[in-house]
């Protein structure tokens, strides 16, 4: 009998010290941390021209998991304007947070409501549900907005300062070229794109101000649509000059063309000779 009660001493001893860990097993030991601050947080979407997780735009704390951002938010076809992300990291590493539901009939867009009702959740591809959802906006409510999110409690509180118009959307016209991308007027928006002008069967072009950063030439309004690009990776058009394009049918590789310095341009898109001329004005 002594023998047993002793052996099942041992064993509770045991026990206690496999669930409880020793000092030496790493800062991942002890109670879990009930109180987490969150002191850091980021957004990403068409609203901050900002879509790669490894960069995205910081957020102001301004209280215990407390961040706001204040922003336009203005309505357009693709409607991708603002989700969070709590660090800069790999896609596929980070945790995102984004709506909590989607709107009826749509596979990726929550509109944003004024006032706090509005919920997220978390996504990432550790769990293997990664949700690319974003907030946009109804018709009518585009505007000023300060965005204040609670990642602790999972809200968005939405106060619209002022108003703006919707942003006019881009009909498709078949044998028409367009422009995307940081570098041209409308950043991002595949489905509201860039409408070049036409100057005669197969030759379009673009006069105006282009900021540092990339540009390509869709079809359709579609990232795996065909699209005119570069035919080398990384392309330098900010000096000027003629450069090979390739109609891709589904718009990869995906080499665009990289403007360096903002400033006024005249492109001149050839998809006969499958030429891109570059004016700098």
């Amino acid at each position: 009998m002594k023998k047993i009660t002793l052996l099942a001493i041992l064993c509770g001893s045991l026990a206690m010290v496999s669930c409880n860990g020793s000092k030496d097993d790493g800062p991942d030991n002890g109670p879990i941390d009930l109180e987490k601050e969150y002191t850091e947080l980021y957004a990403l979407g068409g609203a901050v021209n900002a879509w790669d997780s490894n960069n995205p735009v910081m957020m102001t704390n301004v209280g215990k998991n407390l961040f706001t951002i204040e922003l336009d938010l203005v309505r357009n076809s693709e409607n991708k304007l603002i989700k969070f992300v709590t660090k800069p990291g790999p896609w596929n590493e980070v945790d995102f947070l984004v709506p909590a539901k989607l709107e009826e009939g749509s596979d990726y867009c929550c509109y944003l409501k004024e006032g706090a009702d509005n919920y997220l959740q978390l996504s990432n591809e550790k769990a293997g549900g990664l949700k690319d959802w974003f907030f946009g906006l109804d018709a009518g409510t585009s505007g000023h907005y300060i965005l204040t999110v609670n990642p602790k409690d999972l809200t968005v509180n939405a106060e619209k300062v002022s108003s703006i118009e919707d942003k006019p959307q881009t009909v498709w016209k078949e044998g028409w070229v367009y422009m995307v991308g940081d570098a041209t007027p409308v950043a991002w928006e595949i489905g509201s794109p860039y409408e070049m002008t036409k100057e005669s069967e197969g030759v379009f072009t673009y006069e105006g101000v282009l900021a540092a950063g990339e540009v390509k030439f869709p079809v359709e309004f579609r990232w795996d649509g065909p699209t005119y690009l570069s035919d080398t990776e990384g392309t330098d058009i900010t000096a000027g000059g003629e450069f090979n394009v390739v109609l891709q049918p589904e718009g990869q590789p995906d080499y665009k063309f990289r403007v360096t310095q903002a400033g006024s341009y005249k492109l001149t898109l050839d998809t006969v000779n499958l030429k891109l001329k570059v004016e700098v004005k």
